[in-house]
């Protein structure tokens, strides 16, 4: 085969100025020059030009297909890189798309919509970024604490097309993580934890601890449902025998001194916005729903509150 660059053209339906300037740089280069000094063609700068093409209608670049075409890298090693690279876009557009649906809800104020834009740029590891930042201020000093180990082994991760309700739980987790409130609230909880584990040797994590922590669920969930009022006296003996099994679990005795600790450390560990934040978890990576623990803990916060200012 000798053909010439408009015969190239023809049979590759490549323009002649593209197969001209491929010539240039040397990516198809002519077989040989006439003596009038025409481009001439042979069957494996054809063969070289359908490569081009092809790899060119796959986004790859120049750079790249010159690598490949100089045997400088293997086609299987720039195919790859460039699927790696294909997989991202697909996940950031589907993410857009999910935002943008968010968006069409229209229950959305600017803040939330700055994190939405935010998020939609944003890839898996700079999402990821935001919650270990998140994390390393809370526990700035308290690496060692237990509860990090729990929050760390619990990071969200999205899937590859979140569902609208993924999407809001990340915008509205995005801005939790980031409302310093929020943060000294989680900080108060670390070093608060620390200091009554030292002091007592007991943690959230003992048996009886959470035995009377299963206790509220049961007990004051139960007022809350069969609409006992935590100030009335119907909740003076479900109170009693919530007290008891905190203080026996503490190894103290149920007085007045210990009543007044025990609601301010319901008041610091018991925050509505840490049980939300779980939850918020949960949607992303998709757990099975769990049923709210703060009517059952704000009815017996309730009621302590009551008993102190009677």
């Amino acid at each position: 085969m000798d053909i010439s660059i408009g015969e190239l053209s023809r049979i590759t339906g490549i323009s002649v100025k593209t197969i001209r300037y491929y010539s240039e740089i040397g990516l198809v280069p002519e077989t040989r020059r006439t003596s009038a000094g025409y481009r001439r063609y042979n069957e494996a700068a054809l063969a070289r030009l359908e490569l081009v093409r092809t790899l060119r209608d796959l986004g790859l670049d120049l750079g790249a297909i010159r690598s490949v075409g100089d045997r400088q890298i293997s086609i299987e090693d720039v195919a790859g890189a460039h699927a790696d690279g294909i997989d991202l876009q697909i996940r950031q557009l589907a993410l857009r798309r999910a935002v943008l649906r968010a968006l069409a809800r229209g229950t959305y104020g600017p803040e939330e919509v700055h994190r939405m834009s935010t998020f939609a740029r944003a890839s898996a590891d700079e999402m990821r970024r935001i919650m270990e930042e998140f994390l390393a201020a809370v526990f700035a000093d308290h690496e060692d604490n237990p509860f990090a180990g729990r929050m760390r082994a619990a990071l969200p991760t999205l899937p590859e097309d979140p569902s609208d309700a993924q999407v809001d739980a990340w915008i509205e987790l995005a801005g939790l993580v980031g409302d310093p409130s929020f943060r000294d609230r989680i900080r108060q909880m670390i070093v608060e934890g620390e200091r009554q584990r030292a002091n007592s040797g007991i943690s959230d994590t003992d048996t009886a601890t959470q035995s009377a922590g299963a206790a509220v669920v049961e007990k004051a969930g139960s007022a809350v449902a069969n609409g006992i009022a935590p100030d009335s006296l119907e909740a003076v003996p479900i109170v009693s025998e919530l007290v008891r099994k905190f203080a026996d679990a503490a190894g103290r005795q149920d007085d007045r001194p210990y009543r007044t600790q025990l609601a301010a450390q319901l008041e610091t560990f018991s925050d509505g916005r840490v049980e939300r934040y779980w939850l918020l978890i949960g949607i992303i990576n998709g757990w099975p729903d769990r049923p709210s623990l703060m009517p059952a803990y704000e009815w017996f916060k309730a009621a302590l509150r009551d008993e102190a200012s009677a």
